[in-house]
């Protein structure tokens, strides 16, 4: 039997040095990915600018030490991006499954999804937990 064994934020009291260098790790680590994504965001900025000026996807691939196919996607995602941040349309900026089960219960508008968070009858969905609920409070005029 392994002495190690995983521990959950609950089980090391509060104050402790444990539950210190825990959350110290844990804000560390939510940082980076932070620090790393803005940084994809920058990069993919300026394979866009560099398809704009005329490049082709290989010359851009060979710049960034990308194949030209991931340019290409990483262009096309980009813009994909870019046009749902734009979009006044609330159902273009939720997750695909919450778009699903949405649709599949009948709620295809944005009176009738309003209508039903009102009525709490969301949380009756199956497969539609807080973080659904979440999506729809965020993105829904409700």
């Amino acid at each position: 039997m392994s002495l190690l064994r995983r521990i959950s934020l609950p089980e090391i009291p509060r104050g402790s040095v444990v539950y210190i260098c825990y959350s110290l790790a844990m804000v560390g680590l939510i940082e980076s990915i932070a620090l790393e994504k803005e940084a994809r965001y920058q990069r993919d900025k300026e394979i866009v600018a560099a398809r704009e000026s005329g490049l082709s996807y290989a010359s851009i691939g060979r710049i960034f030490l990308l194949s030209g196919t991931n340019v290409k996607n990483r262009i096309e995602r980009f813009y994909r991006k870019q046009k749902i941040a734009e979009s006044a349309d609330p159902f273009q900026k939720l997750s695909p499954i919450t778009t699903k089960l949405l649709y599949s219960h009948g709620l295809s508008t944005i009176e009738s999804v309003v209508a039903a968070y009102n009525q709490k009858q969301l949380l009756s969905i199956r497969n539609f937990g807080m973080k659904r609920l979440k999506e729809v409070r965020t993105f829904f005029p409700v």
